[in-house]
């Protein structure tokens, strides 16, 4: 029984093309930092509508490498799109101490290297 839950488990990834996306940054004397990106594979495939959002040239083959060494790039371009931001101010004494945090939710993309260009869908 395990062995067929694990062959169904592997099927869905193997033909799951959809990624997630998501990151947070902030803000340090004007100028935006990102962290914490993540871009994994979803489980299973969904047909919803695609919105082109972008594209840009890459040499790298693989959708984990460029998520891995494109992620400036990446969030350069998603920033453009949605995301929330959420700040707090905390008074200590006699100065302010201000925090602004922006995430970029989750959302699922298809992403497609093809003749040296990466392409970016949302599925909506």
């Amino acid at each position: 029984m395990k062995i067929i839950i694990y062959l169904i488990i592997q099927l869905t990834l193997i033909k799951a093309e959809d990624y997630f996306l998501s990151f947070d940054f902030s803000s340090k004397n004007y100028i935006l930092k990102s962290y914490n990106f993540n871009c994994s594979k979803s489980m299973i495939k969904n047909n919803n509508n695609e919105v082109f959002l972008f594209k840009f040239s890459t040499d790298y083959k693989k959708i984990n490498d460029v998520c891995k060494y494109e992620q400036n790039r990446i969030v350069k371009f998603l920033l453009k799109y949605k995301f929330h931001i959420s700040s707090n101010d905390i008074k200590q004494n006699n100065y302010l101490n201000s925090r602004i945090k922006g995430v970029f939710l989750p959302q699922r993309f298809d992403i497609i290297i093809k003749n040296g260009f990466v392409k970016f869908y949302l599925k909506e």
